[in-house]
């Protein structure tokens, strides 16, 4: 293979002369010899790992053909029926998955977020045999993902604090309440001793508010804009990404946002009508600006589906 051959393959982007975003573009079959010969032609230009996004076309263009159909099929006397449809779909998007701890005693409380990021929490039992870390995220068995996993309290069994310090050695983030009791008194001196040994490592924060944790890690908001009161929601499916825009404030004209999804193109979704339509997009280096009207009380859906050529669109 030939630099010839990825232009046939593929589209790429250059910043500077050097390429930052390759997307695949066929829907013929990548091979694991394809792959390899891609990447390693992208990494000898210059292409930085985390800048290859394998998009493929054809899955893409049949998971959304098969949401659409799911979404004009939903009555139009099912209150809220469209909404709740798209907010079934795939799995909820989170920067920050909250532990609320193994007493059953402690409730929930918001670690603070600034918009543009969101939290979910995890159980005893999702934390023990399900999360795990690849590439510095969290993972759990079932698709959710975050990059940091915040401690609510500082009561613990040894065995879940060795889970805590086993993330922690694969580099995921941790932050939230350092631990100081253990709930196995007979643990008592190895619990400590693995808390100061843990608690040393520099992606192991107590202390600092969860903005200064998810900077540290590189983290940038999921969605960005300087208009008050919005609210959302993001659900992410293999092929597709689904946001929710709620306007929860006065606010009547346009929105300018700006999206942590890069290569595909946005399309509004009237949860009340049914109807699909263009909006006006411009596609960044790693986000996508979307603007979009709305009125108070107004709430809609942006859907990000296949691959896009066009850099920007603008509907009048």
């Amino acid at each position: 293979m030939d630099s010839l051959n990825i232009q046939k393959y593929a589209k790429s982007r250059r910043y500077r002369g050097k390429i930052v975003n390759f997307v695949w573009l066929t829907d013929e079959k990548m091979t694991d010899r394809l792959i390899l010969g891609v990447l390693t032609l992208l990494l000898a230009a210059g292409c930085a790992r985390n800048r290859f996004d394998y998009i493929d076309i054809a899955a893409s263009e049949k998971a959304l053909s098969g949401l659409e159909e799911g979404f004009k099929a939903v009555p139009d006397s099912v209150a809220d029926g469209r909404v709740l449809y798209l907010l079934g779909q795939g799995v909820p998007v989170a920067d920050v998955l909250v532990y609320q701890g193994e007493t059953g005693d402690v409730l929930f409380q918001d670690p603070a977020l600034p918009f543009g990021y969101t939290c979910e929490t995890v159980g005893t039992a999702v934390l023990m045999d399900s999360l795990h870390v690849k590439a510095g995220r969290l993972y759990t068995d079932g698709g959710l993902n975050a990059r940091m996993l915040y401690l609510q309290d500082g009561r613990m069994s040894l065995g879940v604090l060795n889970k805590v310090a086993d993330l922690a050695a694969h580099e995921a983030f941790i932050g939230g309440v350092k631990p100081s009791v253990c709930l196995d008194k007979q643990d008592e001196a190895v619990f400590q001793r693995t808390v100061e040994k843990v608690w040393l490592s520099g992606n192991v924060m107590s202390g600092r508010t969860v903005k200064s944790i998810l900077k540290a890690a590189g983290v940038k908001p999921d969605v960005r804009t300087k208009t008050d009161s919005l609210f959302f929601q993001h659900r992410h499916l293999p092929d597709l990404d689904i946001y929710r825009i709620s306007n929860l404030g006065r606010h009547t004209g346009p929105v300018k946002l700006r999206f942590r999804v890069r290569g595909r193109q946005p399309f509004q979704w009237n949860p009340d009508t049914g109807a699909i339509s263009p909006v006006s997009y411009k596609l960044r280096k790693r986000s996508t600006r979307v603007t979009i009207q709305t009125v108070p009380g107004d709430d809609t859906f942006l859907v990000f589906g296949s691959f896009s050529e066009r850099k920007r669109l603008k509907i009048k």
